[in-house]
């Protein structure tokens, strides 16, 4: 994330914890993800916030899992509900991810938080964590677009799905499917060459 990202979910950490555990928002999405993998693939959580509801759904679908979030009142949180689960605090772009690879990833409301350049260099980072055929599963909207994060009041940017796509071709990623949660979130299903 940017500093500037990070400092606004630093900021508004406990508000963000409010509202992300009581919504249900994207976890049929989510499950439908998890269960397409296979058991206990290594799987790690890029933005895993408190770890409710994304953590919890992958957990209970058998995964072995890993997380990372850049937010200290976040990852604190997250180590008191699950304790088993690896944990680091840093920043997206700064962290050596256990110094592993991984059979899939996930990133929900991430992406969209970085600057373009930030983007492009998570995606490919992403595409050097994963194993060949490993999947990554993040959120983005497919319109171009800037907005405010409710939660934060942080600027937000769409880059859109041809210009993901493009990105996602570079970095030796493609496709499978793309959804849409009951809250109009888009979600890009992708696989590793």
């Amino acid at each position: 994330m940017t500093s500037d990202s990070v400092s606004a979910y630093e900021n508004h950490a406990r508000k963000f914890l409010t509202v992300r555990d009581r919504s249900t928002i994207g976890i049929p999405v989510i499950e439908q993800w998890a269960h397409s993998l296979p058991a206990s693939s290594d799987v790690l959580e890029i933005a895993c916030g408190g770890g409710i509801p994304v953590t919890r759904t992958l957990a209970v679908a058998g995964l072995k899992l890993w997380a990372v979030d850049s937010s200290p009142t976040l990852i604190s949180e997250f180590k008191l509900r699950f304790p088993e689960i690896p944990v680091e605090c840093a920043h997206a772009l700064e962290s050596d991810y256990f110094g592993q690879n991984f059979n899939a990833v996930i990133s929900i409301g991430l992406l969209f938080l970085l600057c373009e350049n930030d983007q492009v260099r998570l995606i490919h980072r992403v595409s050097q964590l994963l194993l060949p055929g490993g999947r990554f599963l993040f959120t983005a909207p497919i319109e171009i677009g800037i907005w405010t994060d409710t939660n934060t009041g942080h600027k937000c940017r769409s880059l859109g799905r041809e210009r993901y796509e493009s990105i996602l071709q570079e970095a030796q990623l493609h496709v499978l499917s793309t959804y849409v949660d009951e809250g109009q979130n888009n979600y890009y299903d992708v696989m590793r060459d």
